[in-house]
């Protein structure tokens, strides 16, 4: 006799779906690659904005350096009046960065905006670090008339970056072969300064970045007297 239906195999009951158990498991694992490549995506998300701002940090120091170095090679001098044309270095403190003072007479735009009454013509230029109305620190910018005497009622400064938000500047000693803190020579100019920017870190604690630069003052020798004598009696 002929058994009628259908008889499943053994076992196949078994393997017809996932239990609980095995969906906890299969989420769990989910959720652990999720977290995984949220957490390597945040890590690289913010890597990448630390460079970012490093970068645009490191922008604004090669600015105001460049700007710096167009304006000191091109410094003017005359013997005649030489109080007029002198560098000046006074040594100041913003924060915790140097915040040097410089000052010198130039016939370059750098620095200057486009309608300054001052624009055209022989400048002295004032720099150095001050605070912003937001508190914050800067590199601040004044124009003068370069035959003023009086440098006491100095006008409002322009800032040109926030970011760089301290400056020391050292001159060459061109007897002692080193390097000087202090200028003192109230009716001459350096034949060579070196010029150290630090910028803000992007990390609070963090220190400052350093952008150091040597500048050439090619109109100083001439203008001081100095001779170099090669060979001969």
């Amino acid at each position: 006799m002929m058994r009628t239906g259908h008889t499943a195999a053994p076992g196949r009951d078994r393997y017809a779906g996932f239990t609980f158990v095995e969906l906890l498991v299969a989420l769990a694992i989910l959720v652990a690659a999720f977290g995984m490549v949220f957490t390597i995506f945040a890590t690289t998300l913010s890597a990448w904005r630390r460079g970012s701002d490093a970068l645009a940090g490191m922008h604004h120091g090669d600015f105001v350096m460049d700007q710096l170095v167009q304006s000191l090679r091109s410094a003017a001098f005359f013997d005649s009046v030489p109080e007029f044309y002198a560098f000046r270095l006074d040594k100041r403190q913003a924060g915790g960065s140097p915040g040097d003072l410089i000052s010198w007479v130039t016939t370059s735009s750098a620095f200057m905006p486009l309608d300054h009454p001052f624009g055209q013509g022989l400048r002295r230029i004032v720099l150095t670090i001050e605070r912003t109305e937001r508190g914050e620190y800067g590199v601040a910018v004044r124009a003068l008339p370069h035959l003023s005497e009086d440098e006491m009622e100095e006008p409002e400064p322009w800032f040109v970056s926030t970011r760089v938000q301290g400056l020391r500047c050292r001159i060459f000693d061109d007897e002692l072969g080193q390097w000087q803190d202090d200028w003192d020579e109230e009716e001459a100019i350096p034949s060579l300064v070196e010029v150290t920017l630090y910028i803000a870190a992007e990390q609070a604690g963090d220190p400052p970045v350093r952008l150091q630069r040597a500048i050439p003052i090619p109109i100083a020798p001439a203008v001081t007297n100095r001779v170099d004598f090669v060979g001969g009696e």
